[in-house]
């Protein structure tokens, strides 16, 4: 009976130590050995589409809009591998900067379209609603990062 007791006392005890061990989120990084957080696999951030302009002017707004997007996706890495966002920022983070990327892809398609058929009296309009919305997309994230 003796022999019993202590058993079933020795599996309580190793099965809740395993138990809040495993509940750690940190459990499986140390396994892996990772310098960032189980939700680095799910940033998910998406990419400028590639759209090649012959007019010169809309080339150098791609390769900036282009430079500025590697530049967040750096610092963005960075600073969670550093553990400097809480989880809810980073979230928010992730929904406004793809909403930054949409409204980007969205407004390089209209130039696009500009550049291939000026005559849509639309398109203009287009254009400034796009890029309203991705103005207000990197404002919202810059200040989250802030």
């Amino acid at each position: 009976m003796k022999n019993i007791i202590k058993f079933i006392i020795a599996l309580s005890l190793i099965f809740s130590s395993l138990s809040t061990t495993f509940a750690e989120e940190w459990y499986i990084e140390k396994l892996l050995n990772l310098n960032y957080g189980i939700e680095a696999m799910n940033l998910n951030l998406k990419n400028i589409n590639y759209i090649n302009f012959n007019n010169e002017k809309y080339n150098k707004i791609y390769n900036e809009l282009n430079t500025i997007d590697n530049i967040f996706k750096k610092n963005i890495m960075k600073n969670y591998r550093e553990s400097k966002y809480w989880y809810y920022q980073i979230n928010w983070i992730i929904k406004n900067y793809n909403n930054f990327i949409y409204h980007t892809n969205m407004f390089l398609s209209f130039l696009k379209i500009k550049e291939n058929n000026n005559s849509y009296s639309e398109i203009n309009h287009a254009i400034i609603n796009s890029y309203t919305s991705m103005k207000e997309s990197y404002n919202n994230m810059k200040n989250i990062i802030k």
